[in-house]
């Protein structure tokens, strides 16, 4: 049996961004998804968009966290809480694309935080610009602290999500300013935070395809979030051909 891959999609240049609290592109988030992959006992490829995917060779997909997301991809006008010099459309076009290609040709995937919303608008959805009320500011500002639950989610009970978990309620930590709003049709939410943002979708026929709006990979040490990249290694080891 051969190692799991999971292709990572990441910007060119990922590791030229300075280290510092935020999500994603500056906060070293990607480091902590390969080790907890590892932990997994699949393989983490980082995929750069240089044109050198090789996706004949994946098995699986993690689309992490980053910047937002250009508003014109789901047919909106910029909110004045998105800073468009740091919108990157080449990156959004590239993690789109492959999302794309990855639910065309059912690879379990895994969208964390920027990665479900890149999921869901890849799937036709749109998204909420400003969640401001969301997260407190220290919380999102202060990455010694993005291992600490912000808020509790309530979980459907039979969902994909609610087997992975094993509760219908948990704490975890969103960090975020922007969240789902439609749910792209091939999707469904399966969690919410206490004020209503969605915090988890799913696939509808394929539940091995899912996004969460907080951070697993950061809180890998406790139960129960390694189980989500335990069952992402899981779902591609049952779809090999």
């Amino acid at each position: 049996m051969h190692k799991v891959k999971v292709a990572i999609l990441v910007r060119s240049n990922y590791w030229h961004f300075p280290a510092g609290p935020v999500n994603g592109a500056t906060h070293r988030s990607v480091p902590d998804i390969m080790r907890a992959i590892r932990r997994a006992g699949g393989e983490p490829v980082l995929v750069y968009q240089d044109g050198s995917a090789q996706p004949d060779q994946w098995d699986a997909v993690v689309i992490p966290g980053g910047n937002d997301l250009h508003p014109g991809w789901y047919n909106q006008e910029a909110h004045s809480s998105v800073d468009l010099a740091t919108v990157d459309a080449d990156f959004d076009h590239f993690q789109l694309r492959w999302t794309r290609w990855a639910l065309e040709n059912d690879k379990p995937l895994l969208g964390i935080c920027r990665g479900m919303q890149v999921l869901n608008v890849a799937a036709g959805g749109n998204l909420i610009q400003d969640v401001a009320h969301h997260t407190s500011p220290e919380l999102q500002n202060d990455p010694s602290r993005r291992r600490e639950p912000a808020h509790g989610i309530h979980i459907v009970p039979g969902s994909r999500l609610h087997q992975i978990l094993g509760d219908d309620y948990v704490r975890v930590n969103s960090i975020h300013h922007q969240a789902v709003d439609r749910v792209g049709e091939r999707f469904q939410p399966v969690a919410w935070a206490p004020d209503g943002v969605v915090e988890a979708i799913e696939g509808r026929n394929s539940p091995w395809q899912r996004g969460v709006q907080f951070h697993p990979e950061d809180m890998q040490e406790s139960a129960p979030f390694q189980a989500l990249f335990q069952s992402l290694v899981e779902d591609a080891r049952s779809h090999e051909d």
